[in-house]
């Protein structure tokens, strides 16, 4: 694996990050689910399955989590770290508008279910 990518496993209930946590790290689901949780409503904002992303943030300096992200089952994640996101897109830049595609999109519809 890439140096900036690693696959981790979670637990059935563990938390990969809390509102506040600094935000280095942008996430795809590989197998299991993951809960988006609002802790100040205590609101489930969404459940994710493999293949899909989360934690966009990352591509942001200093970016700090608004939700928190929670494994539902055992769950594996392929973690990226943001400077390992920014020299695949430089690598690979044909990959570059369907990833900033997806997160545009992911970034609209998070701010539509908050609306």
């Amino acid at each position: 694996m890439s140096q900036g990518f690693v696959t981790v496993s979670h637990a059935d209930g563990a938390s990969l990050f809390e509102p506040g946590d600094q935000a280095l790290r942008f996430y795809v689901v590989q197998s299991g689910k993951v809960a988006i949780i609002d802790r100040q409503r205590n609101q489930t904002l969404a459940v994710l399955h493999a293949g899909e992303s989360f934690g966009e943030q990352a591509l942001l300096a200093g970016g700090v989590r608004s939700a928190a992200a929670q494994a539902i089952g055992d769950t594996t994640c392929l973690e990226i770290t943001a400077q390992g996101l920014r020299d695949l897109l430089a690598k690979e830049s044909s990959l570059a508008t369907p990833v900033l595609e997806a997160l545009l999109l992911q970034l609209y519809m998070h701010n539509a279910m908050r609306a």
